[in-house]
């Protein structure tokens, strides 16, 4: 079990330690179950005087807290610390399986870097190449001809197919597939003609693939993922596609065959963008989105199709007026009805 002191935690995250230095705590947890052996955080500055009422042995907080019976972590951005402490307990929690397990199958022709870990009943393909420290969990399997950087993860039942390059310090989650091949077919005299795809799919450092996610190599070069991308679980990336710096997609999003994205795009949940289409820089796709055509750099779409999102507000607020639109038009159309009856009549 992790154990880490306020002193320790105030190291890491940079924060200043008001109270007792040496309480150690085992664990992370909510302010309202928190205990004398956890840290808690109080992330809403509003919420100090349920605060006051918690039990945590270290409280991580943006306002002082004197009369706070534990010892106060002072930290300006909490969410920061958080992610700096959840790192820590993460790393001493989830341990990779240590060594090369017998039971694992690895090419004699595969480059395995220092302090590899291997686990039973993963495969690692000619010629491939792991860097220092990776580790592939069990039943995970790594084509030939691959490239593995330094202490990048390969979780259980993950896929990363023949040539594809992935860089350092990346997480590839439980049943990715990465390197399948991409969606192609010519339709002739009624029959689908398929086009294969022997391209690959090159990924750069720090990149995180979520659990069940697909990236597709290319038909002829690659699929592109640059560094610092976040991809979440239940994600597609068709082949072709080129994602910028430091993107951010979560669930469900999906890009068709040869979509760009720019560095520092979000696309939000349950977004679909069409083939051939580019996302500027920092632009925002806001949930359930249907991006037909090109947005430029800075824009936050919302919508199918998608439009700018104060036009799309817009739209939605009229939307919702359309039964009672409605209702007066059926009135006014009887109202018209019933006048030319009586000037007909009156003619």
């Amino acid at each position: 079990m992790p154990e880490f002191s306020a002193q320790e935690l105030a190291h890491i995250t940079g924060g200043r330690l008001i109270g007792a230095a040496d309480v150690t705590v085992t664990d992370v947890s909510p302010m309202e179950s928190a205990g004398p052996t956890d840290c808690a955080f109080l992330r809403d500055p509003e919420a100090k005087e349920a605060a006051e009422q918690c039990r945590a042995g270290v409280l991580v907080t943006p306002v002082a807290m004197e009369s706070y019976a534990g010892t106060v972590l002072l930290c300006e951005d909490v969410q920061l610390a958080m992610a700096a402490v959840l790192a820590v307990f993460a790393e001493s929690r989830n341990r990779p399986p240590e060594g090369v397990s017998d039971a694992a199958s690895v090419s004699p022709t595969a480059v395995v870097g220092e302090g590899v870990a291997i686990g039973d009943g993963a495969f690692i393909g000619d010629r491939t190449v792991l860097g220092d420290g990776a580790a592939v969990y069990p039943n995970a399997y790594v084509g030939a001809d691959c490239s593995i950087g330094a202490r990048t993860v390969v979780c259980p039942n993950a896929a990363i197919h023949d040539r594809v390059v992935i860089g350092s310090d990346c997480i590839i989650h439980y049943c990715a597939v990465i390197g399948s091949e991409g969606f192609g077919f010519l339709q002739r005299e009624g029959r689908n003609v398929k086009l294969n795809q022997v391209g690959t799919v090159r990924i750069g450092n720090q990149v995180e693939v979520g659990a069940l996610t697909t990236i597709d190599r290319a038909m002829l070069d690659a699929t592109v993922i640059e560094d610092g991308v976040k991809i979440d679980n239940h994600c597609h990336i068709a082949h072709n596609c080129h994602v910028g710096p430091d993107c951010i997609l979560t669930g469900y999003a999906k890009l068709a065959g040869s979509v760009r994205l720019g560095r520092g795009v979000i696309v939000a949940v349950d977004v679909g963008i069409n083939d051939h289409v580019t996302i500027g820089d920092g632009a925002i796709l806001g949930a359930s989105a249907g991006v037909a055509n090109d947005v430029p750099a800075g824009a936050v779409m919302l919508g199918t199709p998608a439009r700018p999102i104060a036009e799309q507000r817009r739209i939605f607020a009229f939307e919702a007026r359309l039964p009672q639109m409605s209702k007066r038009l059926r009135s006014l159309e009887k109202e018209v009805a019933h006048l030319r009856e009586k000037l007909e009549g009156e003619a």
